[in-house]
């Protein structure tokens, strides 16, 4: 019977967790005791043996008033010696959260059967329990894990786990095909999270809570309002308030879009966005005492009526509005607000801009710790072993001509070099790899430009992978002598914001973001919109608002008023009756309308029947004929009726991962069609200067190595020169 080696140091460290905790807490994990000297209170463990089971029983918990569910969406594989996966849940502000417990339901590979193999769980890299496990026929078994609430942070929590477990032969020699002993985590395993709510007392800092909450978690309770025939400013606001908040849904997004006239709807809560003349009666009564409305700049304020909350956002004039959107986007700025109301001055925007770098990523490049604020990046392990950092990218980047990585790294010595190396990949597709250098144990820098075939594309990560691989490693009995590879957390990444190739679907929310801002974006609107109209456009803001950051560049004219002149990419909502500039755009659609524009025209892709060419609702995106470099995105349909089928096909996140192609139709029963029209444009390549520039470290480095080369040629050729003058000279004294 194959047996087993024991864990690695670093899953070792956490062995007496199984025993220990348990018998301090009851519940593995909720609580770490430690001292000055061990402030973990974990006690280091080198055999396995010592873990004494594994938490098969659902451990007590507090009562609370709302549980949460974070749910894994997919099966997870840890295959081989020592492989580490990770899953990401969230904690909001305004929780009282008072435990966390994780159910992780696995089953292991029968290889494993007589073998020691363990699971080792982490919070934000804080190691909290160990267990083993055993082949159990092939059932799936479960184990609860406690997570302490003080390593949980608020915002995003990483739950990590390792598994580890290495086979031997007959001849008691390591089997290196890792492949056999695979550890799988089920789909069906949670993260489950008992909270209370913490009392809002209407304090804006919880923004956007109490509108919306995990308790509404599509947003179904909550309505954004702006006054009939609603001004232009009133409407940028609110895309923008729109777009953020459609961040803060899960699934799907109920949040509704309408207009008021006189009093709110009773029911449900509400975000008004008005000039402080336009205010409903019932909302203006409740400004709190000191504002005052004539001042120059923007108000906030919230308050509960019959159970709901409405927060006001208003201004005496129209334009400081945005002052306030920018204001609540910034989370850096709403959490100072802890009060009920507050004041937001005109001006502010531009001071907060000019204070910041919007992208020293993209601007500056950037370090790996000031991505991960982590020191660095550790790989422990023999044969292949990777790490994925995660870039601060937003919605609308592609990556341009230029980019660069420079990694700073160090190995171990103990590794066989022909076979050890480095690869980095960006995404899933590798960009460059070499050997690592025997020679450069202690001090390694892998400088590398990003190739071409990228250049255009989208990546929210790059991935960095060591094959570390030991020689003579087959009957190595213990490894004593770990391999290992580290990269330094000033190794810097360099990745400039480009152009794609061409307009896409699929690459939304570009081109109208660019690194997580609103990139000069003009929405044209009907003069006169209807109640699916202006639902339309909310559902427009939230398709194309994902993760947008505040400070970017929109506007919304009404067609009448829109200037054809203006550098911005387009957004054209409406129908060919109510929107003049869809009426101007037509003979530049794909799927054009007809001469009263009760239905589309076919064309040479898709043949459309008369009455189906009058119900479907079709998302375009062309080239600006106004302007060179800017795109267009037409949101229309023959009648608004039909344009409700985009606010009901949207509304579900998954089908919003659909949308592809330049021209997308979506029919009466949700059914879609996509399509491509436009043809690809070459993405424009740096100047041969501007490469030496950027690639200057590598060049300098080839030039020096080629002139040492040469230099040692040069030598050799004058030494068998002059050894064959010396030798023919010799012949004739002969």
């Amino acid at each position: 019977m194959k047996r087993g080696l024991l864990l690695l140091l670093t899953a070792a460290l956490t062995l007496a967790l199984c025993a220990g905790l348990a018998e301090e807490t009851g519940t593995p994990g909720l609580q770490l005791l430690g001292d000055e000297d061990n402030p973990t209170g974990l006690t280091i463990s080198t055999d396995a043996e010592d873990t004494d089971g594994t938490a098969v029983t659902r451990p007590e918990t507090p009562e609370t008033a709302h549980i949460r569910l974070f749910k894994y969406t997919s099966t997870l594989v840890l295959r081989g010696i020592f492989e580490k996966s990770g899953f990401f849940f969230h904690i909001p502000n305004y929780w009282d959260t008072r435990y966390v417990l994780a159910q992780i339901e696995y089953t292991v590979s029968q290889m494993i059967d007589g073998v020691p193999a363990t699971l080792t769980f982490y919070i934000n890299d804080h190691p909290v329990y160990s267990c083993p496990v055993t082949y159990d026929g092939g059932v799936s078994q479960i184990v609860y894990v406690s997570l302490p609430l003080e390593f949980l942070e608020v915002g995003y929590n990483e739950f990590a786990i390792t598994g580890y477990v290495r086979l031997y032969d007959d001849e008691d020699c390591l089997d290196d095909f890792s492949g056999a002993s695979w550890i799988s985590i089920s789909e069906s395993s949670f993260i489950e999270a008992g909270y209370d709510l913490v009392d809002a007392d209407c304090q804006l800092s919880y923004y956007p809570y109490p509108l919306i909450s995990t308790m509404d978690e599509n947003g179904a309770d909550l309505t954004v309002y702006v006054p009939e025939q609603a001004l232009e400013e009133e409407l940028r606001a609110a895309f923008l308030l729109r777009a953020d908040l459609g961040n803060e849904t899960d699934s799907e997004d109920r949040i509704g879009f309408r207009t008021f006239s006189g009093r709110l709807p009773s029911a449900g809560n509400a975000l008004v966005i008005a000039q402080a003349d336009r205010l409903p009666a019932d909302v203006r009564a409740h400004l709190p005492e000191g504002v005052d409305l004539t001042r120059e700049g923007a108000f906030v304020y919230e308050y509960g009526s019959d159970g709901a909350w409405v927060m006001a956002v208003t201004a005496s004039d129209a334009a400081s509005l945005t002052e306030a959107a920018f204001m609540l986007m910034d989370s850096e700025r709403v959490t100072q607000e802890k009060y009920d109301w507050t004041f937001v001055s005109n001006g502010s925007s531009e001071a907060v801009v000019a204070s910041r770098s919007t992208s020293a990523l993209i601007e500056n490049g950037e370090t790996i710790k000031g991505i991960t604020n982590q020191d660095g990046i550790e790989f422990i392990g023999p044969f292949h072993q990777e790490s994925t950092v995660y870039l601060p990218f937003s919605g609308g980047f592609v990556l341009g001509e230029g980019g660069k990585v420079e990694l700073i790294m160090r190995y171990s010595d103990n590794l066989d070099f022909d076979r050890s190396m480095v690869t980095v990949y960006w995404g899933s597709t590798p960009v460059a790899s070499r050997k690592l250098d025997p020679d450069k144990t202690s001090l390694d820098t892998f400088s590398f430009m990003m190739p071409s075939d990228v250049v255009g594309t989208h990546a929210a990560s790059i991935k960095i992978a060591f094959d570390l691989e030991i020689k003579e490693l087959y009957c190595t009995k213990r490894a004593d002598e770990m391999p290992w590879a580290y990269v330094s957390g000033e190794s810097t990444l360099y990745f400039p914001s480009g152009n794609a190739s061409t307009y896409d679907l699929s690459l939304r929310p570009y081109p109208f973001q660019r690194l997580g801002l609103f990139n000069s974006v003009a929405v044209v609107v009907p003069d006169q919109m209807d109640a699916n109209e202006y639902a339309a456009f909310g559902r427009v803001a939230a398709l194309l608002g994902a993760d947008v950051h505040p400070y970017g560049l929109l506007k919304v004219w009404y067609a009448s008023n829109f200037p054809t002149g203006e550098n911005a990419h387009i957004i054209a909502i409406g129908t060919w009756k109510d929107n003049l500039l869809l009426q101007a755009l037509n003979k530049d659609l794909s799927f054009r309308f007809n001469e009263d524009g009760s239905r589309f025209e076919s064309n040479d892709q898709l043949l459309l029947s008369e009455r189906y060419a009058a119900e479907i609702t079709a998302l375009q995106l062309i080239r600006s004929p106004y302007q060179e470099g800017k795109a267009v995105l037409a949101v229309c349909a023959p009648d608004s009726q039909t344009l409700t089928q985009l606010d009901r096909y949207a509304a579900v996140q998954r089908n919003t991962w659909t949308l592809a192609g330049d021209a997308f139709l979506i029919d009466r029963d949700l059914e879609t069609k996509s399509y491509r029209f436009l043809k690809e444009e070459t993405v424009e390549k740096a100047t041969l200067r501007e490469r030496l520039e950027a690639n200057k470290d590598a060049i300098m480095l080839t030039l020096v190595s080629t002139s040492v080369m040469l230099l040692m040629l040069i030598a050799v050729i004058l030494i068998l020169l002059r050894y064959r003058r010396n030798r023919r000279e010799e012949e004739k004294k002969k």
